[in-house]
């Protein structure tokens, strides 16, 4: 499997046979919404985009594009915490599952479980599962002690917000969360999108047992960031 960071919160994987967006945020919005204009430039088109699902943890404008959804193929699979449901209806998807904390849904050779966030808006978390790794993607949340339990579902990596603004954990609250989850390997992410809203990605790799910093809109081999054979 194949996953490449395209700012922010948003990845893609890519196992060769099934294609999953999380959080893409693909356009300008925010910059015409509130002024914040992007410290880089979106990777790639969503008309371009030849997938199977799209994944948006909670309706904030750098998770739930708008405009990036317009352009997508309205046939392909959303998912979205039940929140979202109108607002991706109202941009014409076809195809919308809703995922309450605890649900699961099988898309091709990935299995999604919701977990809990706890941010300013209905928001979850994603335990991703494609073929014996789990990946634990934070979404946006606050710091908060429920998270422990995701330690039960024993991530091999661990994706998580370091930001500490707009109801996001700061650096020192992230290392605190992965030591007690325990990854394989944590990773920083939430940051370098917009310059009032970012962090030092290296604050927070410098503190934790192993991090992985990953390079914008570059392809990884999963096992390149777990250091060897899973």
């Amino acid at each position: 499997m194949e996953i490449k960071w395209i700012g922010q919160s948003g990845y893609l994987l890519d196992d060769k046979t099934t294609r999953i967006l999380i959080d893409p945020y693909l356009s300008d919005i925010v910059n015409r919404v509130s002024k914040r204009s992007r410290m880089v430039e979106p990777p790639f088109s969503p008309e371009s985009f030849k997938g199977d699902a799209v994944i948006c943890t909670h309706n904030h404008l750098d998770h739930l594009d708008p405009d990036a959804v317009s352009g997508f193929n309205k046939s392909m699979l959303f998912i979205s915490p039940p929140s979202c449901k109108e607002r991706l209806s109202g941009l014409g998807c076809q195809r919308i599952k809703t995922l309450s904390v605890g649900d699961s849904i099988t898309v091709g050779s990935f299995t999604i479980t919701a977990v809990s966030a706890f941010h300013t808006v209905e928001a979850i978390g994603l335990i991703v599962e494609n073929n014996g790794v789990r990946m634990y993607f934070s979404s946006d949340t606050l710091f908060d002690e429920r998270l422990f339990e995701i330690k039960k579902f024993e991530p091999d990596l661990m994706f998580i917000c370091i930001n500490g603004r707009l109801g996001n954990m700061n650096v020192d609250e992230a290392v605190r969360l992965t030591g007690i989850i325990g990854p394989r390997v944590g990773i920083p992410t939430h940051y370098g999108m917009f310059i009032s809203n970012t962090e030092d990605p290296g604050k927070y790799i410098s503190k934790v047992k192993r991090g992985f910093e990953m390079a914008f809109n570059k392809n990884y081999d999963i096992n390149e960031i777990l250091g060897g054979s899973v």
